[in-house]
């Protein structure tokens, strides 16, 4: 600008003080970082998976920062447990189990060892959530990250009439009257059928996406319906319970051997096999999404959290506490500030305090609290894989013909195919006393239920 047609003093310095407060602002976190936060370890696991130990002048903290590149052969993954709910197990120990680089303990998990919030592996939904909360997720082609409150879904819908019904409980203890809940193994004991309920055992078949891949649908075929005092096993299926006397019992009731139906779960997100829960959320859309409050998990407790950066990386952070002089932990709006200045455009709280565990090539990387024993048992935990998944298979894809569904139209209903095999081996027609396997028994019962029904039939 030419010197005569510069602007008076007194504007120009307005206008730096204006400009001087905005750069302020936008640089806050990393300038209130800079004396604050001194990195103190930096090193690579390995190709998009970087570990650093920060310490926090101010707690003083020790910060544990897993930084995840998904573009690199790496995939975010989920473990539960002993594989199944109602059991707690260390995190090391699932990340051993599962050949992870890297991972952190998980959500929540109540007193009955059930994980807090909505939680699916390996396209496997696992269980409902218990209370209001958010779940993060990663795509299965590990493009798109997923972090917030999930839309929710779960139904069945009859093949014959298209009807569909809403699926309230999924391997929840609990089942209250007007209600349908869905059972499967991975209940372990904890979650068991009710006894003197109105059930039907499914057997899956096909399982695809859903419309869009924002869902998992499962084929299936009912094995057994009616109302019993015993409870109904799942015996490798999947069972549906209503408590008699509602409407719900009677729809399920009125299901026939040989019935097909389509299960179908989705958390309203495109690609998801994985899903993992906590609460609260830290940040939403680069602001700070928690405020200040005087209820114990608000207050400085060793932490664990997961963000996401606008570059799409994945932040895994545990900040360690509950040890005056070494690491005193963080507030929910510490850690929240945190995760910010860590360039998190949105970031969520996970189970913390004694639960606080990062591991790194099996070695427990931060100082867990609380317990005797050192590492807490926990019910799930994410992992970073050193490439995909092997425990995962992506659904076939949406509309595709669930032939693996029908066998009980063809081949177990066929006196020359399988259901005259197992017909003849439980009646020893073969020679012998022939043990069998649970699937051909129940072909061999399903076949035995049509030549009840139709006394002419045997084909």
């Amino acid at each position: 600008m030419p010197r005569s047609a510069r602007l008076p003093r007194s504007v120009r310095l307005a206008l730096a003080l204006v400009l001087l407060a905005a750069l302020g602002a936008a640089l806050a976190p990393a300038a209130g970082g800079a004396g604050r936060y001194r990195t103190l370890v930096s090193r690579r696991v390995a190709p998009g998976l970087h570990y650093r130990v920060i310490k926090d002048a101010r707690g003083p903290n020790r910060i544990l920062v897993l930084t995840v590149d998904l573009s690199a052969p790496l995939t975010l993954d989920v473990a539960l447990a002993g594989d199944r709910l109602g059991l707690r197990e260390r995190t090391s120990s699932m990340a051993r189990r599962h050949g992870a680089l890297a991972a952190v303990n998980g959500d929540f998990g109540s007193l009955s060892n059930r994980p807090a919030f909505g939680f699916a592996m390996d396209g496997e939904l696992v269980s409902s959530s218990l209370a209001f909360g958010y779940d993060v997720a990663v795509s299965y082609d590990e493009a798109d990250v997923y972090l917030g409150h999930p839309r929710f879904s779960l139904t069945a819908t009859e093949a014959s009439s298209g009807e569909r019904w809403g699926i309230r409980r999924w391997n929840d203890p609990v089942l209250s009257f007007g209600e349908v809940g869905g059972y499967t193994s991975r209940g372990g004991s904890l979650a068991t059928p009710p006894p003197y309920a109105c059930s039907a055992r499914l057997l899956p078949g096909l399982v695809s996406w859903a419309d869009g891949e924002r869902g998992v649908v499962t084929d299936l075929t009912v094995d057994r319906a009616g109302c019993e005092e015993a409870p109904l096993a799942a015996n490798g299926g999947m069972v549906l319970s209503a408590l008699p006397g509602s409407p719900e019992a009677e729809t399920v009731r009125a299901l026939q051997v040989g019935d097909r139906l389509r299960v179908a779960w989705s958390f309203g997100w495109r690609g998801v096999l994985d899903v993992l829960g906590g609460t609260p959320l830290l940040l939403r859309d680069g602001r700070r999404a928690v405020e200040p409050c005087s209820a114990s998990l608000c207050r400085r407790h060793p932490r664990t959290g997961v963000g996401v950066r606008a570059d799409g990386r994945l932040l895994l952070v545990v900040v360690d506490g509950r040890r005056p002089g070494y690491s005193v932990g963080m507030t929910l709006v510490e850690f929240a500030e945190l995760f910010r200045w860590l360039g998190a455009v949105d970031a969520l709280n996970l189970d913390g305090g004694g639960s606080s565990t990062m591991v790194v090539r099996g070695d427990v990387k931060n100082r867990p609290c609380c317990d005797g024993s050192g590492e807490r048992r926990v019910v799930n935990a994410l992992l970073v894989l050193p490439g995909p998944d092997p425990e995962e298979t992506v659904p076939a894809p949406a509309g595709t013909e669930a032939t693996t569904a029908a066998a009980p139209a063809g081949a177990a209903l066929d006196g020359g195919s399988t259901g005259g095999l197992a017909d003849a081996l439980e009646a020893g027609a073969l020679g012998g006393t022939v043990s069998m396997a649970p699937d051909l028994g129940r072909a061999a019962e399903l076949f035995e239920a049509q030549r009840t029904a139709t006394p002419s039939s045997g084909r």
